[in-house]
Protein backbone atom coordinates (compact mmCIF):
# COMPACT_ATOMS: atom_id res chain seq x y z
CA UNK A 1 0.00 0.00 0.00
CA UNK A 2 1.49 3.35 -1.11
CA UNK A 3 1.94 5.91 1.70
CA UNK A 4 -0.36 8.92 1.51
CA UNK A 5 1.05 11.92 -0.27
CA UNK A 6 3.00 10.00 -2.91
CA UNK A 7 6.09 7.78 -2.82
CA UNK A 8 8.55 7.77 0.05
CA UNK A 9 11.31 9.08 -2.27
CA UNK A 10 9.12 11.96 -3.43
CA UNK A 11 8.27 12.91 0.15
CA UNK A 12 11.93 12.76 1.28
CA UNK A 13 13.35 14.70 -1.68
CA UNK A 14 13.10 18.49 -1.35
CA UNK A 15 11.34 19.97 -4.39
CA UNK A 16 14.29 22.29 -5.08
CA UNK A 17 16.62 19.36 -5.77
CA UNK A 18 14.80 18.01 -8.83
CA UNK A 19 15.56 20.99 -11.15
CA UNK A 20 19.21 20.97 -10.04
CA UNK A 21 19.53 17.23 -10.68
CA UNK A 22 18.13 17.66 -14.19
CA UNK A 23 21.05 20.03 -14.83
CA UNK A 24 23.68 17.98 -13.02
CA UNK A 25 22.88 14.58 -14.56
CA UNK A 26 23.85 15.49 -18.17
CA UNK A 27 27.07 17.06 -16.89
CA UNK A 28 27.92 13.91 -14.95
CA UNK A 29 27.33 11.79 -18.06
CA UNK A 30 29.37 14.18 -20.22
CA UNK A 31 32.23 14.08 -17.72
CA UNK A 32 32.16 10.28 -17.61
CA UNK A 33 32.25 10.08 -21.41
CA UNK A 34 35.17 12.53 -21.45
CA UNK A 35 36.98 10.24 -18.99
CA UNK A 36 36.50 7.23 -21.27
CA UNK A 37 37.77 9.19 -24.29
CA UNK A 38 40.78 10.60 -22.41
CA UNK A 39 41.73 7.11 -21.21
CA UNK A 40 41.50 5.69 -24.75
CA UNK A 41 43.69 8.53 -26.01
CA UNK A 42 46.31 7.87 -23.35
CA UNK A 43 45.79 11.29 -21.76
CA UNK A 44 44.87 9.68 -18.42
CA UNK A 45 46.50 6.45 -17.26
CA UNK A 46 43.73 5.35 -14.89
CA UNK A 47 41.51 2.33 -15.59
CA UNK A 48 38.46 3.97 -13.97
CA UNK A 49 39.15 7.46 -15.29
CA UNK A 50 35.44 8.02 -15.90
CA UNK A 51 34.74 8.18 -12.14
CA UNK A 52 36.81 11.31 -11.30
CA UNK A 53 35.89 12.75 -14.71
CA UNK A 54 32.19 12.37 -13.88
CA UNK A 55 32.72 14.23 -10.61
CA UNK A 56 34.55 17.01 -12.45
CA UNK A 57 31.73 17.14 -14.99
CA UNK A 58 29.18 17.62 -12.20
CA UNK A 59 30.93 20.84 -11.22
CA UNK A 60 30.04 22.31 -14.65
CA UNK A 61 26.26 22.29 -14.05
CA UNK A 62 25.91 26.10 -13.71
CA UNK A 63 24.60 27.60 -16.95
CA UNK A 64 27.70 29.76 -17.46
CA UNK A 65 30.02 26.70 -17.32
CA UNK A 66 28.06 24.12 -19.29
CA UNK A 67 29.22 25.41 -22.72
CA UNK A 68 32.83 24.88 -21.62
CA UNK A 69 32.05 21.27 -20.75
CA UNK A 70 30.30 20.72 -24.07
CA UNK A 71 33.17 22.29 -25.99
CA UNK A 72 35.76 20.19 -24.18
CA UNK A 73 33.80 16.99 -24.75
CA UNK A 74 33.35 17.84 -28.43
CA UNK A 75 37.08 18.47 -28.85
CA UNK A 76 37.93 15.17 -27.14
CA UNK A 77 35.46 13.31 -29.35
CA UNK A 78 36.94 14.82 -32.53
CA UNK A 79 40.45 13.94 -31.35
CA UNK A 80 39.35 10.38 -30.54
CA UNK A 81 37.86 9.94 -34.02
CA UNK A 82 41.01 11.34 -35.64
CA UNK A 83 43.28 9.07 -33.57
CA UNK A 84 41.20 5.95 -34.21
CA UNK A 85 40.32 6.37 -37.89
CA UNK A 86 42.90 8.63 -39.57
CA UNK A 87 46.70 8.53 -40.14
CA UNK A 88 47.21 10.96 -37.23
CA UNK A 89 49.05 8.39 -35.04
CA UNK A 90 51.42 7.61 -37.93
CA UNK A 91 52.21 11.30 -38.36
CA UNK A 92 52.74 11.73 -34.63
CA UNK A 93 55.06 8.71 -34.42
CA UNK A 94 57.11 9.68 -37.48
CA UNK A 95 60.75 10.28 -36.50
CA UNK A 96 60.46 8.98 -32.95
CA UNK A 97 62.04 5.58 -33.62
CA UNK A 98 65.81 5.52 -33.71
CA UNK A 99 67.45 2.36 -35.02
CA UNK A 100 71.24 2.30 -35.46
CA UNK A 101 73.57 -0.23 -37.04
CA UNK A 102 74.67 -2.55 -34.25
CA UNK A 103 78.38 -2.54 -33.41
CA UNK A 104 80.55 -3.87 -30.62
CA UNK A 105 79.93 -2.08 -27.33
CA UNK A 106 80.91 -2.21 -23.68
CA UNK A 107 77.42 -2.94 -22.40
CA UNK A 108 73.79 -3.42 -23.35
CA UNK A 109 71.49 -1.05 -21.46
CA UNK A 110 67.86 -2.04 -20.86
CA UNK A 111 65.59 0.71 -19.59
CA UNK A 112 63.02 -0.23 -16.96
CA UNK A 113 59.37 -0.96 -17.59
CA UNK A 114 56.68 -2.26 -15.28
CA UNK A 115 56.97 -5.79 -13.88
CA UNK A 116 54.18 -7.80 -12.29
CA UNK A 117 54.28 -7.79 -8.49
CA UNK A 118 55.35 -11.46 -8.46
CA UNK A 119 58.41 -10.58 -10.56
CA UNK A 120 57.06 -11.91 -13.84
CA UNK A 121 57.61 -9.60 -16.83
CA UNK A 122 54.91 -7.65 -18.58
CA UNK A 123 54.86 -7.90 -22.38
CA UNK A 124 56.94 -4.73 -22.73
CA UNK A 125 59.51 -5.78 -20.12
CA UNK A 126 59.88 -9.22 -21.65
CA UNK A 127 60.30 -7.82 -25.15
CA UNK A 128 63.08 -5.49 -23.97
CA UNK A 129 64.94 -8.14 -21.97
CA UNK A 130 64.73 -10.78 -24.69
CA UNK A 131 66.12 -8.38 -27.27
CA UNK A 132 68.95 -7.49 -24.91
CA UNK A 133 69.71 -11.18 -24.45
CA UNK A 134 69.82 -11.59 -28.22
CA UNK A 135 72.48 -8.89 -28.45
CA UNK A 136 74.47 -10.46 -25.62
CA UNK A 137 74.21 -13.97 -27.09
CA UNK A 138 75.43 -12.68 -30.45
CA UNK A 139 78.53 -11.26 -28.76
CA UNK A 140 77.91 -7.55 -29.27
CA UNK A 141 78.69 -6.75 -25.60
CA UNK A 142 79.83 -8.64 -22.49
CA UNK A 143 77.82 -6.69 -19.91
CA UNK A 144 74.16 -5.95 -19.20
CA UNK A 145 72.92 -2.86 -17.36
CA UNK A 146 69.32 -2.71 -16.16
CA UNK A 147 67.58 0.19 -14.46
CA UNK A 148 65.37 -0.37 -11.41
CA UNK A 149 62.12 1.39 -10.52
CA UNK A 150 62.56 0.86 -6.79
CA UNK A 151 60.30 -0.46 -4.02
CA UNK A 152 57.66 -1.89 -4.29
CA UNK A 153 58.54 -2.80 -7.88
CA UNK A 154 60.28 -6.20 -8.29
CA UNK A 155 63.92 -6.40 -9.37
CA UNK A 156 64.77 -6.20 -13.07
CA UNK A 157 68.24 -7.50 -12.27
CA UNK A 158 66.85 -10.66 -10.67
CA UNK A 159 64.63 -11.30 -13.69
CA UNK A 160 67.53 -10.65 -16.07
CA UNK A 161 69.85 -13.04 -14.21
CA UNK A 162 67.13 -15.71 -14.24
CA UNK A 163 66.64 -15.38 -18.00
CA UNK A 164 70.38 -15.36 -18.64
CA UNK A 165 70.78 -18.59 -16.67
CA UNK A 166 67.84 -20.32 -18.33
CA UNK A 167 69.00 -19.37 -21.81
CA UNK A 168 72.65 -20.05 -20.93
CA UNK A 169 73.90 -16.63 -21.93
CA UNK A 170 77.09 -15.53 -20.20
CA UNK A 171 77.07 -11.85 -19.20
CA UNK A 172 77.69 -9.72 -16.14
CA UNK A 173 74.54 -7.95 -14.87
CA UNK A 174 74.73 -4.50 -13.29
CA UNK A 175 71.74 -2.53 -11.98
CA UNK A 176 71.27 1.16 -11.25
CA UNK A 177 68.46 3.01 -9.54
CA UNK A 178 65.95 3.58 -8.24
CA UNK A 179 64.77 5.72 -11.15
CA UNK A 180 61.51 7.49 -11.93
CA UNK A 181 62.07 8.87 -15.41
CA UNK A 182 64.39 8.68 -18.41
CA UNK A 183 66.53 11.54 -17.10
CA UNK A 184 67.25 9.55 -13.93
CA UNK A 185 68.16 6.50 -15.99
CA UNK A 186 70.56 8.48 -18.17
CA UNK A 187 72.35 9.97 -15.17
CA UNK A 188 72.62 6.63 -13.33
CA UNK A 189 73.79 4.65 -16.35
CA UNK A 190 76.37 7.30 -17.27
CA UNK A 191 77.72 7.33 -13.71
CA UNK A 192 78.16 3.54 -13.74
CA UNK A 193 79.84 3.64 -17.15
CA UNK A 194 82.30 6.31 -16.02
CA UNK A 195 83.09 4.24 -12.96
CA UNK A 196 83.77 1.16 -15.11
CA UNK A 197 85.53 2.99 -17.92
CA UNK A 198 82.84 2.10 -20.46
CA UNK A 199 82.17 4.44 -23.37
CA UNK A 200 79.86 2.76 -25.89
CA UNK A 201 76.48 1.22 -25.03
CA UNK A 202 73.76 -0.55 -26.96
CA UNK A 203 70.44 0.91 -25.84
CA UNK A 204 67.32 -1.27 -25.66
CA UNK A 205 63.95 0.30 -25.02
CA UNK A 206 60.56 0.50 -26.76
CA UNK A 207 60.67 1.85 -30.33
CA UNK A 208 58.80 5.12 -29.76
CA UNK A 209 60.91 5.86 -26.68
CA UNK A 210 64.22 5.21 -28.43
CA UNK A 211 64.91 8.70 -29.81
CA UNK A 212 64.45 10.52 -26.50
CA UNK A 213 66.23 7.81 -24.51
CA UNK A 214 69.25 7.74 -26.85
CA UNK A 215 69.52 11.53 -26.85
CA UNK A 216 69.33 11.56 -23.04
CA UNK A 217 72.17 9.07 -22.67
CA UNK A 218 74.24 10.87 -25.30
CA UNK A 219 73.84 14.11 -23.36
CA UNK A 220 75.74 12.44 -20.49
CA UNK A 221 78.73 11.73 -22.74
CA UNK A 222 78.05 8.16 -23.85
CA UNK A 223 78.42 6.83 -27.38
CA UNK A 224 74.93 5.40 -27.88
CA UNK A 225 73.78 2.85 -30.44
CA UNK A 226 70.00 2.39 -30.34
CA UNK A 227 68.53 -1.08 -30.97
CA UNK A 228 64.83 -0.95 -30.03
CA UNK A 229 62.92 -4.00 -28.85
CA UNK A 230 59.87 -5.33 -30.66
CA UNK A 231 56.72 -3.33 -29.98
CA UNK A 232 54.16 -5.66 -28.39
CA UNK A 233 51.19 -3.30 -27.90
CA UNK A 234 50.56 -2.38 -31.56
CA UNK A 235 51.89 -2.95 -35.08
CA UNK A 236 53.89 0.23 -35.54
CA UNK A 237 54.57 -0.46 -39.21
CA UNK A 238 50.88 -0.78 -40.17
CA UNK A 239 48.57 0.73 -37.55
CA UNK A 240 45.52 -0.51 -39.44
CA UNK A 241 43.25 -1.15 -36.43
CA UNK A 242 41.47 1.56 -34.42
CA UNK A 243 42.46 0.04 -31.07
CA UNK A 244 46.13 -0.06 -32.08
CA UNK A 245 45.97 3.45 -33.52
CA UNK A 246 44.64 4.72 -30.19
CA UNK A 247 47.39 2.93 -28.25
CA UNK A 248 50.06 4.28 -30.60
CA UNK A 249 48.59 7.79 -30.40
CA UNK A 250 48.89 7.85 -26.61
CA UNK A 251 52.47 6.58 -26.65
CA UNK A 252 53.55 8.92 -29.46
CA UNK A 253 51.92 11.94 -27.82
CA UNK A 254 53.67 11.15 -24.54
CA UNK A 255 57.02 10.97 -26.35
CA UNK A 256 56.43 14.18 -28.31
CA UNK A 257 55.67 16.07 -25.11
CA UNK A 258 58.59 14.39 -23.32
CA UNK A 259 61.01 15.19 -26.13
CA UNK A 260 59.87 18.81 -26.20
CA UNK A 261 60.29 19.11 -22.43
CA UNK A 262 63.72 17.43 -22.40
CA UNK A 263 64.97 19.66 -25.19
CA UNK A 264 63.76 22.78 -23.36
CA UNK A 265 65.54 21.62 -20.19
CA UNK A 266 68.75 20.86 -22.12
CA UNK A 267 68.70 17.15 -21.24
CA UNK A 268 69.20 15.79 -24.76
CA UNK A 269 72.03 15.81 -27.28
CA UNK A 270 72.86 14.26 -30.61
CA UNK A 271 75.31 11.36 -30.21
CA UNK A 272 78.45 11.15 -32.36
CA UNK A 273 77.40 10.20 -35.87
CA UNK A 274 73.98 11.83 -35.75
CA UNK A 275 70.55 10.41 -35.08
CA UNK A 276 70.88 7.15 -36.97
CA UNK A 277 67.95 5.82 -38.96
CA UNK A 278 64.45 6.86 -37.86
CA UNK A 279 60.99 5.68 -38.80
Amino acid sequence: MRPPGGSLLARLTPPAIAPIWRKVAPCVLAGALAGFLARDLGLIDIASAWVPAALVGAAFFPDRLRPWLGGGLGALLLLWVAAAFTPLPDRLADGLVRRDVVEKADAVVVLASRLQLDGEPTATAQSRLLHALELLAEGWAPNLIVTELGVPAPSHAALARSLLARLRVDAEVQSVGPVRRTRDEALAVAALCRERGWRRVLLVTSPLHSRRAAASLAHEGLDVLSSPATETLFDLERLDRPRERLAAFGEALHERVGLWYYERRGWTALPPGGMGSTR
